[in-house]
């Protein structure tokens, strides 16, 4: 019984682990791309409707974002979603 609850907890938290790191990866990914455009986050927030609390959030890697906001966000940076998530180059 402790063998399988010692499993679970490292399954817990290799899967915390791989969450971080693709909030890591999205916020780099966001903030390089609006820099390339010149466009702050009150900007990129009247072009695409998402509200700038939202991608301030995420921007500070406190929220993860829906996959309707990545859809907008790849369609108007022109990237995959996978691009933003840090899944492709």
């Amino acid at each position: 019984m402790f063998h399988a609850l010692l499993r679970i907890q490292k399954c817990h938290n290799d899967i915390v682990h791989n969450i971080q790191n693709v909030l890591e990866k999205f916020s780099i990914r966001l903030k390089d791309l609006m820099q390339e455009k010149n466009l702050n986050i009150k900007e990129l927030s009247k072009l695409t409707d998402i509200p700038r609390s939202t991608i301030n959030s995420w921007t500070l890697k406190k929220r993860s974002p829906m996959i309707d906001y990545l859809c907008v966000l790849a369609d108007f940076f022109q990237v995959s979603i996978d691009y933003l998530l840090g899944r492709e180059d």
